[in-house]
C-alpha cells in the first residue's frame, strides 16, 4: 500500500469516527424531539425529494408537530404547527433569529451582508435600520405612489394589447413584468418593460440574473451539510455560484457607477432607492457606506419584490379562473365599491375584503415560498420538553401549515370565503394574531417591505379582475388547470398560466 493510499484510508477512517461519535453522542445524551431513522454520515438527507416541502410535511403528520432531521453533520428541525411557530418566531426569537451561513449566501449575498440573509448581529442590526428609517418609510414610499399607479396603467395596457390578438395571454410574462417595472423604478430608477424602457437587452440580463440567484438560493446545497461534497461538487453548483456572483457584482457595480454619474450632473432629481443608500454616511466616520453595503442592500430589495410578488399574482389567476364563481364575486365586490366609470386606485384596496380573502388564500395554499428563509439557534433551548441543540437549523414549512388537516378543513380546496371575518372588520393579509398562514414571517426576521409587497399584489390583482374577463384557453375546461409547483426559493407553478382577456370597461379608461 502506498503512502498516497493509506493517506486517503486514514482520512475517510478520521472523517468516519467523528461523524459516528457525533451522532452517538448527540443521540444518546440529549432528549431530541422524534424524527425519521438517519443514516450515519448522511443523516436524513436522501430522504428528501424533488418537492421536500411535501416530505417535510409528511414527516410531520407521522411522527408530530416538531421534528428533529439529521442533514448531513448538521442539525435541523421542521414544523408546520402555528403554536410551536408562534414559540420560535415569537416567544424564543432571541435564540432563534439568526441564519445559518451557506455557500449560497456567502457567493450570492455578499458573504450574508445584506438583511434577509445576515446572521443575528450588530452588522444586521445596522442594515435593516438603513432598510426602515431611510428606505422603507411611509413618506418614501408615498413618494413612488404615482409610479405605481403608473405601472398599474401599464399592466391594464400590456394585457389589452395582448387580448387584441385574440389568443392565451402568458400571465407569468404579464405579472413579471409588471412586478419587475415596480421593483426597478422604485430601487434603480428604470422602467425595463414597457414603452420608453431602459432597452431590451438590459432587461433580458437583469430577468436573466435574477431568476438564477432564485435558484441558487433556494438550492438544497450538498456541500453545506456534507463538507466532502465541495472537493467533489460533481454537478459544478458552487462553480456556477461564482459565475453569477461575478455577474450579479458587475450588475451592480453599473447600476452604482450611473448613478454616481447622474447625481453629478444632476442633484435636484427624483431620489431612487440606491441614490439614497449613497447619500448615507458610512461606518467609522467615512463619509459614504461602503459600495458592499450598498450592492447587498439592492439585491436583498430585488429579491424580496420582484419574483415573490409575480408568483403570488400568478397563482392567485390560476385558482380564480380555474373556480368562476370567486371571479364574478371579486367582480361583483369591485363594481360596488369601484364601479363601471374609473380604474381601482390604492386608496380602493383595504376595502376589498373578499379579494383580501382571495389574497389570504392564496398565500395559505401557495406560499410564495415553500420554507420561510431558514433559522438557526444561538445556544441550546427547549421546546415542547425537547432538546434543541446549538446551531440547529429550523425549517418552517409554510406549504405545509397551510395544508395542515389540525389547522384547516378541506384543505385542497379553494375557498376564501374561509378568512371572511363574523364582524365585517378589515382582512388581515399578514400572519394576524393566529400562526395560521406567514406570507412575511414575524418576529425579528419579519419581511420589513411586508406593507409594499400588499399593495404590489393587491393591486395587479384589482386591476387585471376589474378590467377584463377570464377565461381558460379554447378547448379547456376551468377545472384541467393545472396547479403543481416546482421547489426553489420561490414556488411558481409548474407551467406558466395561459389565459384569455376580454375587456370589461368603457373602452376609454383603458387608454
Amino acid at each position: 500500500m502506498d503512502f498516497g493510499t493509506l493517506a486517503i484510508f486514514f482520512l475517510c477512517s478520521f472523517f468516519a469516527t467523528k461523524f459516528l461519535y457525533q451522532w452517538f453522542k448527540v443521540n444518546l445524551q440529549i432528549n431530541l424531539p422524534p424524527g425519521p431513522p438517519r443514516w450515519p454520515l448522511v443523516g436524513n438527507l436522501l430522504q428528501l425529494g424533488p418537492l421536500p416541502h411535501r416530505d417535510l410535511a409528511a414527516f410531520c403528520e407521522k411522527y408530530g408537530p416538531l421534528v428533529y432531521l439529521k442533514l448531513g453533520n448538521v442539525d435541523a428541525i421542521t414544523t408546520n404547527d402555528p403554536e410551536i411557530i408562534r414559540e420560535i418566531l415569537v416567544r424564543q426569537d432571541d435564540v432563534f433569529a439568526s441564519r445559518p451561513r451557506t455557500l449560497a449566501a456567502a457567493h450570492l449575498a455578499y458573504n450574508s451582508g445584506d438583511v434577509a440573509l445576515a446572521p443575528m448581529g450588530p452588522k444586521w442590526k445596522r442594515m435593516r435600520r438603513i432598510c426602515m428609517e431611510h428606505l422603507l418609510t411611509t413618506k418614501r414610499l408615498e413618494l413612488f405612489a404615482s409610479h405605481r399607479a403608473d405601472e398599474a396603467h401599464h399592466l391594464v395596457q400590456d394585457v389589452l394589447a395582448r387580448a387584441r390578438t385574440n389568443k392565451p395571454i402568458n400571465l407569468r410574462e404579464v405579472l413579471g413584468a409588471f412586478s419587475m417595472n415596480n421593483v426597478t423604478r422604485m430601487l434603480l430608477g428604470k422602467q425595463y418593460f414597457g414603452a420608453g424602457t431602459a432597452g431590451p437587452q438590459e432587461a433580458l440580463e437583469f430577468m436573466h440574473i435574477t431568476h438564477e440567484l432564485f435558484w441558487l438560493l433556494g438550492l438544497i446545497y450538498l456541500g453545506d451539510y456534507l463538507p466532502f461534497w465541495r472537493w467533489i461538487d460533481p454537478y459544478g453548483c458552487e462553480k456556477k455560484m461564482r459565475e453569477v456572483e461575478k455577474r450579479v457584482d458587475d450588475f451592480h457595480n453599473k447600476i452604482i457607477e450611473e448613478h454616481r454619474k447622474v447625481r453629478k450632473s444632476n442633484d435636484d432629481g427624483e431620489m431612487d432607492f440606491v441614490d439614497v443608500l449613497l447619500s448615507l454616511p458610512g461606518e467609522h466616520g467615512n463619509k459614504h457606506m461602503d459600495d458592499v453595503e450598498v450592492k447587498a442592500l439592492i439585491q436583498d430589495m430585488i429579491a424580496a419584490a420582484t419574483d415573490t410578488s409575480a408568483v403570488t399574482n400568478e397563482w392567485a389567476m390560476a385558482e380564480v379562473i380555474k373556480h368562476p364563481r370567486v371571479l364574478h364575486k371579486i367582480q361583483q365586490e369591485l363594481d360596488t365599491i369601484v364601479g363601471p366609470n374609473r380604474l381601482v386606485i390604492e386608496s380602493d384596496l383595504p376595502h376589498l375584503n373578499y379579494l383580501r380573502c382571495v389574497v389570504r388564500e392564496t398565500f395559505r395554499m401557495h406560499p410564495a415560498g415553500p420554507f420561510l428563509i431558514p433559522h438557526e439557534s444561538l445556544r441550546p433551548t427547549t421546546i415542547n420538553g425537547y432538546d434543541i441543540p446549538t446551531g440547529t437549523r429550523v425549517f418552517i414549512n409554510t406549504h405545509g401549515l397551510g395544508r395542515n388537516p389540525m389547522v384547516w378543513d378541506n384543505v385542497d380546496e379553494f375557498y376564501p370565503e374561509r378568512h371572511w371575518p363574523l364582524d365585517g372588520s378589515r382582512v388581515e393579509i399578514s400572519h394576524g394574531s393566529d400562526f395560521k398562514i406567514l406570507p412575511f414571517s414575524a418576529g425579528k426576521r419579519r419581511c420589513p417591505g411586508a406593507p409594499l409587497g400588499v399593495v404590489f399584489v393587491l393591486m395587479g390583482l384589482a386591476r387585471l379582475f376589474h378590467a377584463f374577463d377570464w377565461l381558460p384557453p379554447d378547448g379547456m375546461k376551468a377545472s384541467e388547470i393545472d396547479t403543481m409547483e416546482v421547489y426553489g426559493m420561490t414556488m411558481p407553478k409548474a407551467q406558466p398560466l395561459m389565459a384569455l382577456a376580454k375587456p370589461r370597461l368603457a373602452s376609454h379608461l383603458y387608454l
